[in-house]
């Protein structure tokens, strides 16, 4: 691909800016989108011009052009989620509402609702990730820590003595050979009986000559049918029957990777030759039209001066501090108010809504009203955000006007622009003239200051006498209102790096895998319009459930823009049976962000920081979680964290804890109350048995996470997408006429992670050397031998999880209240 190919689907992506922009404000106030399905197509639309955007930026190698293509794309970004939010909230905070009637309406497949990651959230970063990452390496190196590996071991099993495991290898050994020694035996019984045969039949044994003819007879039969069989494949490829395996080398795909890789080395070129330019042109700057600044700033100030000189004393006013904004409201004064607003903001502090008349004073002496709960609105009547639709629009205009009608044909290689680099360091350099000119006139003003005293003095014959400088404000003054405490920091003497090795010491800051999104591999949910038409509420598919994780927590953690202005998640639970990929979501998105993970699961705080140390533990992990966002605040098995029931706790005790998992509790929530957009941390929660949490610990966990994703076990449509691509991460590879459907079917309900142990203890290095040397496939009876080995899940075990469902709030809005379990009956006395 070549660079007009990447100007073309900018220019696209913002004229499609455009018409959505036109489309959801018209000018007839009348055809203004109000339907629900009307603003979901507004969002698959920008869903689309997202996706044409980021690659468009990943791959534009003009620096110049990359800068006012990323804030467009951060704008829309923010655009998306914040319509998503709307939707959402619209269909009763139900996130996996249908969409495949619309998508059959705008001719998209479903492929369009696939969110990728910006690839520039780890790129900008890669040095300081790669710093960061050899850091840790060097920690994990000293202190022998055990990273968390992407392949648990298959069966992982208890150690045994020495004298157990001879005992055990010695029965394998007799075992083998007694197997070796059955086939030979079987060899010979067989031939013998076919002797026996030939000998009953009358049947001689055949000469040279008709053996020679026999086995020619039977070479050529095969040799003809190989090569129908090879032409009856070359035909089905030729008609477009069947995929042609292509050469690793000369795959359009591999060459399109490399280019990709070529052009992003490019782009780093061209950016830092850019910004190695902007300082010479800066003082070129300062030193061509900096004087002409100078003399236009002196000259407004001294007009300024003139103008507000005290009429009777001759005094001159004080120039404002750089505090107050120092000479840009004179350069630049701000519109004056209509007298309407004037009046209107004196009405606001006389009488207006802020004022407070002497009753409603007296009411808050006395006791606190109850709060009224707020009125409940249609979700119809919701307003629409729309913060980002005026970035948008800056973006698009400045599109036209810079880029538009711009001739690039003699900007071959994407070289930066040297007058449009002037244009923009134009406000700076100017900035640092208005504050050397301030200076000076400070300077000046107070010699005019003392001129103007002398001169009275002289007048009166008195001696002149200075006056006071002027007092910095609040220097000796409290604001008014209450000021918060600032919180104690009981790190406040330590490094950064300091409580990072530390918390890396204990394990605490992992090296994960290098997982991503697209490795959570499932289907979309093809009739969930059909279900909503009958009144079914079904789950979320593996394709939604990536998609929402991609959508919610990793767009907002890796822009700053982002999380400061659009809808966010601070927090978000991942629960489901085990084996589900709840983990290696977690893992990728930190991955795809770049963020940090820490881990502050029970397990890993078990025995550490005991006592009163679990606040100063809770406070290390949210300092570097906050110092070095984005970050993520990964805790397994979460729902130990909020149980309080003394009967289930005594469980973990003899399960092995040492201190009770709930200790961390009230910090932690603390601690995420405290969160604030733009500070890019998000906690997840990971649980395979949320039910262990009732009554009122269920109800805490509930409200502590803003939201709840069963990770769910795959269905037909994603196992038949599972097979295939987990077989070849491992090396192998399915034959065409390999009976997936069978496989399919007979593993739905097989969970992921038992998909991956039977292709690991499957595809061995021998195995492997066998499929590639020998031409040898895999068959469906060996992968069923295979599966026989795994233990299936216990329907009853999934039903729990699917109850528990039922108490969500999403849940209960669309499903109506969980149905109360049967109460118990009491025995009789005797």
């Amino acid at each position: 691909m070549s660079n007009i190919t990447f100007d073309i689907m900018w220019r696209e992506a913002m004229m499609e800016l455009l018409d959505q922009l036109e489309f959801e404000a018209p000018e007839d106030p009348s055809m203004t989108p109000t339907e629900f399905s009307e603003w979901t197509c507004i969002y698959l639309r920008y869903l689309g011009i997202y996706k044409k955007l980021e690659l468009a930026y990943d791959q534009m190698v003009h620096p110049q052009k990359a800068t006012q293509l990323r804030k467009a794309l951060d704008a829309t970004i923010g655009r998306t989620l914040e319509l998503k939010d709307y939707l959402v909230q619209r269909a009763i905070n139900y996130d996996f509402f249908p969409v495949d009637d619309l998508l059959v309406d705008l001719k998209l497949t479903p492929e369009a609702l696939d969110i990728p990651v910006p690839r520039y959230y780890v790129d900008a970063r890669a040095e300081e990730l790669n710093a960061r990452q050899k850091f840790l390496g060097a920690l994990v190196d000293k202190y022998n820590i055990i990273a968390p590996t992407v392949d648990v071991p298959l069966y992982p099993l208890p150690p045994m003595e020495p004298e157990e495991a001879l005992l055990v290898i010695q029965a394998n050994e007799r075992g083998r050979q007694g197997r070796i020694r059955a086939r030979v035996m079987e060899r010979i019984k067989f031939d013998m009986e076919y002797d026996k045969r030939r000998e009953a039949l009358g049947i001689s044994s055949m000469t040279n000559e008709e053996a020679a003819t026999k086995m020619q007879a039977l070479m050529r039969g095969f040799s003809a049918r190989r090569k129908i069989h090879k032409e009856s494949r070359e035909e089905l490829v030729f008609i477009g029957m069947r995929f042609r395996h292509a050469d690793k080398e000369n795959d359009p795909s591999t060459t399109m990777v490399k280019n990709f890789v070529r052009r992003k080395l490019v782009k780093g070129e061209n950016y830092m030759e850019y910004m190695d330019a902007l300082d010479p042109i800066k003082q070129r700057m300062a030193h061509i039209e900096g004087p002409a600044m100078r003399e236009t700033i002196q000259d407004k100030i001294n007009a300024w001066l003139v103008e507000n000189r005290h009429p009777t004393t001759g005094e001159y006013p004080d120039l404002p501090d750089e505090e107050e904004g120092g000479s840009k409201n004179i350069l630049n004064p701000p519109p004056e108010l209509e007298p309407e607003e004037k009046k209107g903001k004196k009405a606001k502090g006389k009488g207006g809504k802020d004022a407070k008349s002497p009753k409603d004073k007296k009411e808050k002496k006395g006791k606190k009203a109850k709060k009224e709960p707020p009125p409940k609105i249609d979700p119809k009547d919701l307003p629409v955000p729309n913060f980002f639709v005026p970035l948008i629009e800056q973006g698009v205009q400045n599109f036209v006007a810079t880029w538009q009608d711009k001739d690039e044909s003699g900007n071959f290689w994407q070289k930066h622009d040297g007058e449009l680099a002037k244009e923009g360091l134009r406000p700076v350099v100017f900035e640092k003239v208005r504050l050397e000119v301030d200076d000076e006139m400070r300077v000046l003003i107070e010699n005019l200051k003392d001129m103007v005293i002398a001169e009275r003095a002289a007048k009166t014959g008195k001696k002149a006498k200075k006056k006071k400088g002027k007092k910095k404000k609040g220097k000796g003054k409290k604001k008014k209102g209450k000021e918060k405490k600032k919180k104690k920091d009981p790190t406040a003497d330590r490094s950064i790096e300091s409580i990072f090795a530390e918390l890396a010491s204990h394990g605490l800051v992992e090296v994960i895998p290098k997982r991503k999104l697209d490795e959570y591999i499932g289907s979309y949910n093809f009739i969930g319009s059909a279900q909503e038409s009958a009144n079914i509420v079904p789950d979320g598919s593996m394709s939604q459930v990536r998609n929402f994780l991609a959508e919610h927590v990793a767009l907002p953690l890796g822009s700053q823009l982002v999380h400061e202005k659009a809808p966010i998640l601070k927090t978000c639970l991942l629960y489901g049976l085990p084996q589900t990929g709840k983990t290696t979501l977690a893992h990728a998105i930190a991955n795809e962000t770049g963020a940090v993970f820490l881990n502050l699961s029970p397990r890993k705080t078990d025995g550490l920081y005991g006592g009163k140390g679990g606040a100063l533990l809770i406070h290390m992990i949210f300092k570097i979680a906050r110092v070095l966002s984005p970050a993520v605040v990964y805790i397994d098995e979460v729902e130990k964290v909020f149980i309080k029931n003394k009967k289930i706790a005594k469980q973990f005790k003899e399960q092995g804890y040492k201190d009770p998992p709930n200790r961390i509790l009230k910090l932690l929530l603390k601690e995420v109350k405290g969160l604030a957009p733009g500070e890019r941390v998000v906690v997840i929660g990971n649980s395979c048995k949320p039910q262990l949490a009732v009554k009122k610990d269920m109800k805490a966990m509930i409200k502590f996470f803003q939201r709840q994703v069963y990770c769910p076990l795959p269905d037909y449509a994603s196992v038949r997408l599972l097979w295939p691509a987990l077989i070849t991460r491992y090396g192998g590879f399915l034959n065409q006429d390999f009976d997936l459907t069978s496989l399919a079917q007979l593993t739905v309900g097989y969970s992921p992670g038992m998909m991956v142990e039977v292709c690991r203890s499957m595809l061995t290095h021998r195995r492997l050397v066998l499929l590639k040397e020998r031409g040898m496939e895999i068959t469906l009876d060996e992968m069923i031998k295979h599966l026989s080995k795994m233990r299936p899940i216990a329907a009853e075990t999934e039903e729990e999880l699917r109850t528990w469902t039922l108490h969500l709030p999403w849940s209960v809005a669309k499903r109506g209240p969980p149905p109360k379990p049967p109460k118990k009956k009491k025995k009789g006395k005797k």
